[in-house]
């Protein structure tokens, strides 16, 4: 054999093990373009293919040395969105109006408002509404399994008890029934910081019935106390 001469393995492997390495490799081939695809695919064609039977709840808690403001913002993927605008569109003709969607959030405000509730060292807090619910239908006004989302806001006054190692506790009674994604961010103001405790599993099951998910904050260092609240009340300036 010449130095530049070479031999093919090949003829000397049964043509039924290449074949069979052969549909191998097209079965893994497909796998890499398939996790090739879904890498470079937005968000929202993800969601698509995976969490049409879901609602994403996305709960946010501030912390500052006089307000607790907690923000919960529900996204509805395809099934329940559309379970939700048919619930919207008044007469049925497959259209959302302003008027009937106004009408939609007055109707359940009373029930939203009662879903969410918060607790400090095991002690509840009463929470109540900062603004109106408010729907956005993410430019889509039809009925049909599109993507809304559902955003609420609410506040409560910052306890003075509040110590360091105490676990505030937001339960999130809304549509427990579904299949959930939970994010959970927190925030302190005014000196004040905390830790969330997130689940292991962002994708959750459905509440137990007559349950609510948990949303767990634990306070590292409390908010400082406002220098009004500390002065005499003589020396507390009148509003």
């Amino acid at each position: 054999m010449t130095p530049h001469s070479s031999i093919s393995i090949f003829p000397m492997v049964p043509w039924t093990i290449l074949h069979f390495l052969a549909r191998r490799w097209t079965f893994f081939s497909r796998c890499l373009a398939i996790a090739g695809l879904a890498t470079f695919l937005p968000r929202e064609a993800l969601a698509h293919a995976f969490f049409t039977t879901y609602i994403q709840h996305q709960v946010q808690i501030i912390v500052g040395a006089q307000y607790i403001d907690v923000t919960v913002d529900l996204t509805f993927f395809e099934e329940w969105s559309a379970s939700e605008r048919r619930q919207m569109d008044a007469n049925g003709d497959g259209q959302i109006t302003q008027a009937e969607l106004d009408s939609y959030l007055k109707r359940l405000e009373p029930q939203l408002a009662a879903q969410v509730r918060i607790s400090v060292a095991g002690s509840e807090l009463a929470l109540v509404p900062l603004y109106e619910p408010e729907v956005d239908l993410l430019g889509n006004d039809k009925v049909g399994p599109w993507h809304h989302r559902l955003r609420l806001l609410f506040f409560a006054p910052t306890p003075t008890s509040l110590r360091p190692t105490d676990v505030i506790v937001i339960e999130d009674g809304l549509w427990s029934g579904a299949k959930a994604i939970v994010t959970l961010q927190a925030e302190g103001h005014d000196g004040c910081v905390l830790k969330p405790e997130m689940p292991s599993d962002v994708s959750v099951a459905p509440a137990p019935p007559g349950g609510a998910r948990r949303f767990t904050v634990r306070c590292l260092r409390p908010p400082a106390t406002p220098i009004a609240a500390s002065l005499p009340p003589a020396s507390v300036p009148l509003r």
